[in-house]
């Protein structure tokens, strides 16, 4: 009797492909067929039944980048169960991507080798097929490698943003032509860091952080192209990290490559409203290389942030200098628990955090969420989203495999 199986679906046409691979003591058995086509067995003997499991977890791995998906029928699939697993052709990847505001479809980046070209892809989440959207080559900046470090969706989902090194552009998807939105050259033109300081939008994405020449920060009004705020940070340590809260009426900015400082700007007025020290309790570990990543919690009543060693996430309140509550580390007292990217859903009922085995549900003070997700084969999990309507998770890490979840909505 199979102890471990998985169903694997190339959805290209004319006729789909089917691959079953399953585990059986320590044998790893192999199933393929097409359409209504009688099946081909076979099946391989490992030392024991982990050796086989693993065999199985490459052997997915490898048939997901040729473009063989796990998928189901979102309304059959279980609170926490994945609707899609799938992965872009190319191994770097999918740590960048970005899920459609309707649920429907996945945008993800990934790298050449040794990142010199990368691809952009659309994924559909009901079936899996991809799509190949945009190709940048070598280029002239960083010895000619292309990293995309950021791809978000537009408000209507008709448009993509993406950062390529240090420049930001907006891609038509429906004609395939693209504009610069901001561009600064690392140690030349600015002191942002592209691989910390990436943009952000507000929830309704109606508004947009961006990272500009001349160490200046921009926020820019979505709908007309107009900038409603410009920080000139010159005079500050360096930017490491930005974000707007929900509404897009806040600003927070993290300054400092090792403690660090966060200030809190009104967006519309420009006014600064509070600036702290960030009260790293643990100077041995977070303390030692600052924030990498703020946000808000849904109430805008808090600043999240993760820092250190991937550590986190630890909540601040806007207006204080003390902190809120923390995610502990399971295991140790001395510092936070692992944690890669977070984000709360559009309801502010759970927290997601991408941690160094996959993705978690937590409550929105960090607690565990009594809704399990099942696993996500993510590993250090660089991306966690939530669709508009907080029904589906995505995740993405350094597995190389993007994992959709199915999360209910709250009553």
């Amino acid at each position: 009797m199979p102890t471990e199986d998985l169903l694997l679906t190339h959805p290209d046409p004319p006729t789909a492909r089917h691959l079953l691979l399953a585990v059986d003591g320590a044998r790893l058995l192999r199933r393929s067929w097409r359409g209504s086509a009688k099946g081909r067995h076979s099946a391989r003997e490992f030392p024991n039944p982990q050796a086989a499991r693993d065999a199985l977890a490459r052997e997915a791995a490898t048939r997901m980048r040729e473009g063989y998906v796990f998928v189901r029928d979102s309304a059959a699939t279980p609170p926490g169960e994945p609707v899609l697993r799938c992965a872009p052709p190319n191994r770097d990847g999918p740590q960048t991507f970005d899920l459609h505001p309707h649920g429907h479809t996945l945008a993800v980046a990934s790298l050449h080798r040794d990142a010199y070209g990368a691809d952009l892809h659309l994924v559909d989440v009901t079936t899996g097929r991809r799509r190949l959207l945009h190709t940048e080559t070598p280029g002239t900046g960083r010895g000619g490698q292309t990293f995309i470090h950021t791809v978000l969706f537009d408000a209507d989902g008709t448009g993509l943003m993406y950062t390529l090194n240090g420049e930001t552009r907006h891609l038509d998807l429906s004609t395939g032509t693209t504009r610069v939105l901001a561009r600064y050259e690392q140690f030349s033109t600015a002191r942002f860091n592209p691989f910390c300081a990436r943009p952000v939008q507000d929830a309704a994405r109606q508004r947009l952080l961006l990272f500009d020449t001349d160490d200046r920060v921009r926020v820019r009004a979505t709908s007309t192209g107009d900038d409603v705020l410009v920080l000139h940070t010159a005079d500050q340590p360096e930017c490491r990290a930005g974000a707007l809260s929900p509404s897009g009426r806040l600003l927070a900015l993290a300054y400092g490559v090792h403690d660090s400082t966060v200030q809190l700007w009104h967006v519309d007025t420009g006014r600064l409203l509070h600036s702290t020290r960030f009260p790293f309790p643990f100077t041995s570990t977070t303390g030692r290389t600052g924030i990498s990543r703020l946000g808000f919690d849904p109430t805008e009543r808090f600043l999240l942030a993760t820092g250190g060693f991937a550590e986190g996430p630890f909540a601040l309140p806007v207006n204080g200098d003390t902190l809120a509550w923390a995610v502990p580390g399971p295991y140790r007292t001395d510092r936070y628990g692992a944690c890669f990217s977070w984000q709360y859903s559009p309801h502010g009922d759970l927290l997601a955090i991408g941690g160094r085995l996959g993705a978690s549900l937590h409550l929105p003070n960090g607690e565990p969420s009594p809704m399990a997700l099942a696993p996500s084969h993510t590993g250090r999990t660089h991306r966690v989203t939530f669709s508009a309507d907080g029904t589906l998770l995505a995740c993405g890490g350094d597995t190389g495999q993007l994992s959709v979840h199915h999360v209910p909505s709250p009553p």
